[in-house]
Protein backbone atom coordinates (compact mmCIF):
# COMPACT_ATOMS: atom_id res chain seq x y z
CA UNK A 1 0.00 0.00 0.00
CA UNK A 2 2.10 2.49 1.15
CA UNK A 3 4.69 1.73 -1.91
CA UNK A 4 1.83 2.31 -4.49
CA UNK A 5 0.99 5.64 -2.41
CA UNK A 6 5.14 6.46 -3.06
CA UNK A 7 4.53 5.87 -6.45
CA UNK A 8 1.75 7.24 -7.08
CA UNK A 9 3.17 10.04 -5.42
CA UNK A 10 6.51 10.32 -7.94
CA UNK A 11 4.59 9.83 -10.58
CA UNK A 12 2.25 12.96 -9.81
CA UNK A 13 5.34 14.58 -9.08
CA UNK A 14 6.85 14.03 -12.97
CA UNK A 15 3.93 15.05 -14.18
CA UNK A 16 4.12 18.12 -12.57
CA UNK A 17 7.37 18.68 -13.46
CA UNK A 18 6.53 18.38 -16.70
CA UNK A 19 3.89 20.30 -16.97
CA UNK A 20 5.47 23.09 -15.52
CA UNK A 21 8.41 22.68 -18.27
CA UNK A 22 5.94 22.77 -21.08
CA UNK A 23 4.31 26.49 -19.68
CA UNK A 24 8.08 27.62 -18.71
CA UNK A 25 9.20 26.68 -22.39
CA UNK A 26 5.79 28.47 -23.89
CA UNK A 27 6.30 31.14 -21.94
CA UNK A 28 9.84 31.97 -22.82
CA UNK A 29 8.62 31.70 -26.64
CA UNK A 30 5.49 33.85 -25.98
CA UNK A 31 8.39 36.30 -24.72
CA UNK A 32 10.39 35.75 -27.72
CA UNK A 33 7.86 36.59 -30.01
CA UNK A 34 7.04 39.69 -27.80
CA UNK A 35 10.19 40.74 -27.61
CA UNK A 36 12.62 39.41 -30.15
CA UNK A 37 15.40 41.47 -29.26
CA UNK A 38 15.71 40.51 -25.66
CA UNK A 39 18.56 39.10 -24.44
CA UNK A 40 19.64 35.35 -25.74
CA UNK A 41 22.12 32.75 -24.22
CA UNK A 42 22.16 29.82 -26.83
CA UNK A 43 22.07 29.27 -30.06
CA UNK A 44 19.20 27.45 -29.87
CA UNK A 45 17.35 30.84 -28.23
CA UNK A 46 19.21 32.69 -31.08
CA UNK A 47 17.46 31.13 -34.01
CA UNK A 48 14.35 31.21 -32.07
CA UNK A 49 14.20 34.93 -31.59
CA UNK A 50 15.89 36.08 -34.89
CA UNK A 51 13.54 38.65 -36.46
CA UNK A 52 12.75 39.49 -39.84
CA UNK A 53 13.95 42.44 -38.50
CA UNK A 54 17.21 42.51 -39.47
CA UNK A 55 16.74 42.61 -43.17
CA UNK A 56 16.86 45.96 -42.10
CA UNK A 57 20.28 46.29 -41.59
CA UNK A 58 21.14 45.13 -45.18
CA UNK A 59 18.70 47.56 -46.29
CA UNK A 60 20.54 49.84 -44.18
CA UNK A 61 23.95 48.86 -45.61
CA UNK A 62 23.27 48.33 -49.35
CA UNK A 63 21.77 52.18 -49.46
CA UNK A 64 24.76 53.51 -47.84
CA UNK A 65 27.40 51.37 -50.52
CA UNK A 66 25.38 53.22 -52.94
CA UNK A 67 25.22 56.60 -51.73
CA UNK A 68 28.63 56.27 -51.51
CA UNK A 69 29.22 54.94 -55.14
CA UNK A 70 26.98 57.82 -56.12
CA UNK A 71 28.80 60.41 -54.68
CA UNK A 72 28.89 63.39 -56.16
CA UNK A 73 32.40 64.67 -55.57
CA UNK A 74 35.16 62.30 -57.65
CA UNK A 75 37.47 60.45 -55.15
CA UNK A 76 38.25 56.83 -56.47
CA UNK A 77 39.20 55.09 -53.23
CA UNK A 78 35.57 56.03 -52.99
CA UNK A 79 34.19 53.89 -55.32
CA UNK A 80 36.26 50.91 -53.89
CA UNK A 81 35.02 51.34 -50.49
CA UNK A 82 31.24 51.31 -51.65
CA UNK A 83 31.98 48.19 -53.78
CA UNK A 84 33.13 46.94 -50.75
CA UNK A 85 29.86 47.65 -48.74
CA UNK A 86 28.06 46.18 -51.25
CA UNK A 87 29.78 43.30 -50.85
CA UNK A 88 29.11 43.50 -47.02
CA UNK A 89 25.58 44.16 -47.73
CA UNK A 90 25.32 40.31 -49.82
CA UNK A 91 26.86 38.73 -47.34
CA UNK A 92 24.38 41.08 -44.70
CA UNK A 93 21.51 39.83 -46.85
CA UNK A 94 22.32 35.98 -47.02
CA UNK A 95 23.26 35.19 -43.08
CA UNK A 96 19.97 36.73 -42.31
CA UNK A 97 17.88 34.80 -45.18
CA UNK A 98 20.16 31.83 -43.67
CA UNK A 99 19.17 32.32 -40.14
CA UNK A 100 15.43 33.58 -40.52
CA UNK A 101 14.49 30.55 -43.10
CA UNK A 102 16.40 28.16 -40.65
CA UNK A 103 13.98 29.47 -37.82
CA UNK A 104 10.78 28.96 -40.34
CA UNK A 105 12.19 25.27 -40.83
CA UNK A 106 13.08 24.21 -37.29
CA UNK A 107 10.32 26.07 -35.42
CA UNK A 108 7.43 26.40 -38.32
CA UNK A 109 6.00 29.77 -36.84
CA UNK A 110 5.76 31.55 -39.98
CA UNK A 111 2.26 31.90 -39.29
CA UNK A 112 2.54 33.20 -36.13
CA UNK A 113 4.88 36.09 -37.27
CA UNK A 114 2.13 36.82 -40.14
CA UNK A 115 -0.17 37.39 -37.44
CA UNK A 116 2.16 39.39 -34.85
CA UNK A 117 1.31 43.21 -35.13
CA UNK A 118 5.03 43.97 -35.36
CA UNK A 119 7.18 41.58 -36.26
CA UNK A 120 4.47 41.10 -39.57
CA UNK A 121 5.42 45.14 -40.51
CA UNK A 122 9.32 43.91 -40.70
CA UNK A 123 8.30 41.42 -43.67
CA UNK A 124 8.32 43.97 -46.10
CA UNK A 125 12.58 44.98 -44.82
CA UNK A 126 13.44 41.46 -46.60
CA UNK A 127 12.40 42.91 -50.61
CA UNK A 128 13.65 45.98 -49.91
CA UNK A 129 16.82 44.48 -48.60
CA UNK A 130 16.77 42.72 -51.66
CA UNK A 131 15.91 45.78 -53.97
CA UNK A 132 19.09 47.16 -53.00
CA UNK A 133 21.39 44.38 -54.03
CA UNK A 134 19.60 44.41 -57.38
CA UNK A 135 20.61 48.31 -57.66
CA UNK A 136 24.50 47.14 -56.26
CA UNK A 137 24.50 44.98 -59.52
CA UNK A 138 23.66 47.18 -61.73
CA UNK A 139 24.87 50.33 -60.59
CA UNK A 140 28.70 48.48 -60.07
CA UNK A 141 28.79 46.43 -63.15
CA UNK A 142 26.47 48.49 -65.83
CA UNK A 143 30.40 50.28 -66.17
CA UNK A 144 32.15 47.13 -66.90
CA UNK A 145 30.22 45.80 -69.57
CA UNK A 146 29.40 42.32 -67.83
CA UNK A 147 27.31 40.50 -70.62
CA UNK A 148 25.40 38.25 -68.48
CA UNK A 149 24.68 41.18 -65.85
CA UNK A 150 20.69 43.01 -67.99
CA UNK A 151 19.86 39.19 -67.46
CA UNK A 152 20.74 38.67 -63.96
CA UNK A 153 18.97 41.80 -62.74
CA UNK A 154 16.21 41.18 -64.59
CA UNK A 155 15.69 37.83 -62.82
CA UNK A 156 16.27 39.37 -59.50
CA UNK A 157 13.89 42.37 -60.25
CA UNK A 158 10.96 39.87 -61.42
CA UNK A 159 11.55 37.77 -58.42
CA UNK A 160 11.74 40.95 -55.63
CA UNK A 161 8.07 41.86 -57.86
CA UNK A 162 6.21 38.71 -56.35
CA UNK A 163 7.60 39.20 -52.83
CA UNK A 164 7.02 42.76 -52.78
CA UNK A 165 3.30 42.26 -54.04
CA UNK A 166 3.17 39.66 -51.43
CA UNK A 167 4.32 41.84 -48.80
CA UNK A 168 1.80 44.77 -50.33
CA UNK A 169 -1.04 42.23 -50.46
CA UNK A 170 -1.33 40.30 -47.68
CA UNK A 171 -0.18 42.10 -44.61
CA UNK A 172 -2.38 44.74 -44.77
CA UNK A 173 -4.96 42.45 -45.12
CA UNK A 174 -3.88 40.39 -41.97
CA UNK A 175 -3.74 43.92 -40.35
CA UNK A 176 -7.41 44.39 -41.19
CA UNK A 177 -8.67 41.14 -41.07
CA UNK A 178 -6.29 39.02 -38.16
CA UNK A 179 -4.22 41.24 -36.03
CA UNK A 180 -5.33 43.38 -33.04
CA UNK A 181 -4.15 47.08 -33.10
CA UNK A 182 -4.94 50.04 -31.02
CA UNK A 183 -5.38 54.03 -32.73
CA UNK A 184 -2.60 54.95 -29.81
CA UNK A 185 -0.05 52.21 -30.16
CA UNK A 186 -0.03 52.60 -34.46
CA UNK A 187 3.46 54.20 -35.77
CA UNK A 188 4.99 54.71 -38.81
CA UNK A 189 5.71 50.90 -39.19
CA UNK A 190 2.62 50.43 -40.55
CA UNK A 191 4.60 51.46 -43.70
CA UNK A 192 6.82 48.81 -44.03
CA UNK A 193 4.56 46.16 -45.96
CA UNK A 194 3.82 48.56 -48.85
CA UNK A 195 7.32 50.62 -49.63
CA UNK A 196 8.36 47.64 -51.33
CA UNK A 197 6.26 47.95 -54.08
CA UNK A 198 7.69 52.04 -54.63
CA UNK A 199 11.67 50.76 -53.72
CA UNK A 200 11.24 48.30 -56.73
CA UNK A 201 9.87 50.36 -59.18
CA UNK A 202 12.54 52.54 -58.59
CA UNK A 203 15.23 49.67 -58.71
CA UNK A 204 13.05 49.04 -61.91
CA UNK A 205 14.09 52.56 -63.71
CA UNK A 206 17.95 51.09 -63.16
CA UNK A 207 16.74 47.66 -64.83
CA UNK A 208 15.09 49.43 -67.90
CA UNK A 209 18.35 51.22 -68.46
CA UNK A 210 20.41 48.39 -69.02
CA UNK A 211 18.01 47.20 -72.07
CA UNK A 212 16.34 48.23 -74.83
CA UNK A 213 13.25 47.44 -77.07
CA UNK A 214 10.11 45.25 -75.59
CA UNK A 215 11.62 44.60 -72.54
CA UNK A 216 12.41 48.11 -71.41
CA UNK A 217 9.79 49.27 -72.33
CA UNK A 218 7.65 46.34 -70.19
CA UNK A 219 10.17 47.07 -67.29
CA UNK A 220 8.68 50.78 -67.57
CA UNK A 221 5.04 50.72 -67.54
CA UNK A 222 5.12 47.42 -64.73
CA UNK A 223 7.05 50.34 -62.29
CA UNK A 224 4.99 52.93 -63.21
CA UNK A 225 2.14 50.48 -62.34
CA UNK A 226 3.87 49.42 -58.67
CA UNK A 227 4.54 53.04 -58.24
CA UNK A 228 0.88 54.00 -58.21
CA UNK A 229 -0.13 51.48 -56.70
CA UNK A 230 2.48 52.35 -53.42
CA UNK A 231 2.51 55.92 -53.43
CA UNK A 232 -1.74 55.85 -53.20
CA UNK A 233 -1.92 53.39 -50.06
CA UNK A 234 1.24 54.78 -48.49
CA UNK A 235 -0.53 58.67 -49.01
CA UNK A 236 -3.12 56.97 -47.03
CA UNK A 237 -1.18 55.47 -44.35
CA UNK A 238 0.55 58.49 -44.09
CA UNK A 239 -2.76 60.89 -43.54
CA UNK A 240 -3.41 58.04 -40.89
CA UNK A 241 -0.25 58.36 -39.14
CA UNK A 242 -0.54 62.33 -38.90
CA UNK A 243 -3.51 62.32 -37.03
CA UNK A 244 -2.31 59.83 -35.04
CA UNK A 245 0.96 61.89 -34.37
CA UNK A 246 -1.93 64.63 -33.67
CA UNK A 247 -4.30 63.03 -31.28
CA UNK A 248 -1.84 61.13 -29.28
CA UNK A 249 1.56 62.75 -30.00
CA UNK A 250 5.04 61.00 -30.66
CA UNK A 251 5.46 57.43 -30.37
CA UNK A 252 7.22 56.33 -27.11
CA UNK A 253 11.04 56.26 -27.25
CA UNK A 254 11.52 52.98 -28.13
CA UNK A 255 10.09 53.20 -31.24
CA UNK A 256 10.29 56.60 -31.64
CA UNK A 257 13.39 55.59 -34.79
CA UNK A 258 9.75 54.65 -36.78
CA UNK A 259 9.59 58.00 -36.83
CA UNK A 260 11.79 57.92 -40.29
CA UNK A 261 10.23 55.48 -42.13
CA UNK A 262 8.10 57.88 -44.12
CA UNK A 263 11.29 59.45 -45.50
CA UNK A 264 11.62 56.45 -47.35
CA UNK A 265 8.38 55.97 -49.50
CA UNK A 266 8.38 60.03 -50.17
CA UNK A 267 12.40 59.62 -51.18
CA UNK A 268 11.76 57.08 -53.59
CA UNK A 269 8.86 57.78 -54.55
CA UNK A 270 10.35 61.08 -56.09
Amino acid sequence: MLSRLAKEHSEGTLNDSIVSTRRTRASATRSIIQHPMCELDTLRDVIRGFSPAWFTVSMGTGIVSMLLYGFPYEWSPLKYIAMGIALLDLLTFVVTLVLFTWRMVQYRDFFNILLHPQMSMSLGAAPMAFTTLITSIVTILAPYGVAWMPTLALVLWCINIVFAVLSFLAIPFLVTSHQKHAFENVNATLLLPVVPTVVTSSAGALVASVHSGTTAVAVVLISYALWAIGVGISLMLLTFYVVRLVLHKLPPPDTIISAFIPLGVLGQAS
